[in-house]
Order: structure tokens, then C-alpha cells, then sequence
């Protein structure tokens, strides 16, 4: 939980207060839990939900069944690490991509940003295009994006399918490429890219995922890793 809040903050900056639940990993019955002495090292008040009210924290339980209903249930995760990247890629998608009607059809992004605009922006060219389709069951494509300033103004370049996109001073332009990288054609996947969305850190099992066949329906790679007992016996997968 550490690891997140501060990849948060890191990202993010740090806000006035964080609202909590009593889990224990927030709240401890004697002293001051961990997560606690780190909000008040970094000037931040915690404010913990009432027990038994979950519509205090209603955003949140929301976004939960949201992730489930749209990702988790949809998804077949390798393992740990493949599925800490695939459900970041749809927290990119909700966070950057997916209209919301409690805020008039903006993006939560739009709120959080709304006094920087140019921040906005920069972290939405970040997000993958298929962030959604990552997050399910998509094979990667090679990520490219570029951002900085020249003199004094701000630019950024990123790809689109087989076009970069130039955004600065005089607007957007796109430029077509001749002879695009076709990871279908060349039968080379491209590794998965990182998620936007901060998250701490998680080691995969698996050396290339993308590089792995897609399993047979009703089959998975962890199957091989079950020990040899339970296989035999019909015991839990």
C-alpha cells in the first residue's frame, strides 16, 4: 500500500487529505499505523470513514465493480505481474478515455486536471489508444511518444497507427509513414507497454509474455504449474 501511495504522489503531487476505510492496512487498533505516520510525514490528513458506510467511499465502491464488470471478468491474467499491467492499462481507459455521466460526460481526468490543461493533455497522448482493448486480451503494439518545450513552448509527438502526430504552437499535424512495422506481417509481438496509471512494483513470472502463444479455450500456462498431486488427484486449480 506504501509503494502506491507514494508512486501516487509521486505522480500526482500530494493532495490536502486522503479518505480511508478501517482496513488494517489503514487503521491499526493501538497507535498509529504505517500508512498513517506516512500521511503525517508528508503534511496530509487522513480522513477514515465511518464503520458500516460504504456510501462514504461510493466513488470508489463504484470504480471496484466497474473494474470487475468491465475488466477482471473479461480478462485471463498470466500471472501477478501480467495482470498488475493489464489492470493498469484500464485504469489508464477509465482514468483518460471513459466518459463518465456524473460529470457531464467528461473523463475523470478532465476534473482532476482542469486547472492544467497542458498537463492534461500530455498525460492523455501517454495513455495507450487501445488502453481498454490492453487491458482485456489485446496483443501489444510498439508505444512511441515524445514531449518537451522549444523556446519556451511546448510540443509533443506520438504514434498513431502508421502516422506520428506533431502537437505544438500552430496546432497538429500528421505525418504518414511508408512502410510501417506490421507485428502481424514480421510474426514478432512487441513486449507490453507500461501503464500510466502509478502502481507499485510487481515481478512477472513469465520472461516475455507477449511472446507466448495464446492458450487453448479452457486451458492456461499456469496449468503446467500445478504440482503434480493436485493434478492427479482433480484437486484445486
Amino acid at each position: 500500500m506504501l509503494e502506491v501511495l507514494r508512486a501516487g504522489l509521486t505522480n500526482y503531487g500530494a493532495p490536502a487529505e486522503i479518505l480511508t476505510d478501517n482496513g488494517t492496512q489503514y487503521v491499526t487498533w493501538r497507535g498509529k499505523s504505517a500508512f498513517t505516520r506516512e500521511l503525517e510525514k508528508r503534511g496530509i490528513q487522513q480522513i477514515v470513514a465511518a464503520p458500516r458506510r460504504p456510501q462514504t467511499l461510493g466513488k470508489i465502491e463504484r470504480f471496484w465493480g466497474t473494474l470487475w464488470r468491465e475488466c477482471i471478468e473479461r480478462a485471463v491474467f498470466l500471472d501477478l505481474g501480467d495482470a498488475q499491467k493489464r489492470i493498469g492499462h484500464f485504469i489508464d481507459h477509465y482514468n483518460f478515455q471513459r466518459p463518465h455521466q456524473g460529470i457531464d460526460g467528461l473523463v475523470p481526468a478532465d476534473r482532476f486536471f482542469g486547472a492544467a490543461p497542458e498537463v492534461l493533455q500530455t498525460l492523455k497522448a501517454r495513455v495507450a489508444a487501445n488502453a481498454l482493448a490492453l487491458a482485456r486480451q489485446s496483443v501489444p503494439q510498439d508505444p512511441f511518444y515524445l514531449t518537451g518545450q522549444v523556446g519556451g513552448q511546448p510540443f509533443s509527438v506520438h504514434a498513431e497507427g502508421d502516422r506520428v502526430i506533431l502537437t505544438g504552437a500552430d496546432g497538429r499535424q500528421e505525418i504518414a509513414l511508408t512502410g510501417p512495422k506490421s507485428p502481424e506481417r514480421d510474426g514478432v509481438s512487441s513486449p507490453m507497454p507500461e501503464p500510466l496509471c502509478p502502481a507499485g512494483a510487481v515481478t512477472s513470472e513469465l520472461t516475455d509474455a507477449a511472446e507466448l502463444a495464446p492458450p487453448a479455450p479452457g486451458t492456461s500456462p499456469l496449468d503446467d504449474a500445478r504440482p503434480a498431486a493436485a493434478a492427479e488427484e482433480g484437486g484445486p486449480r
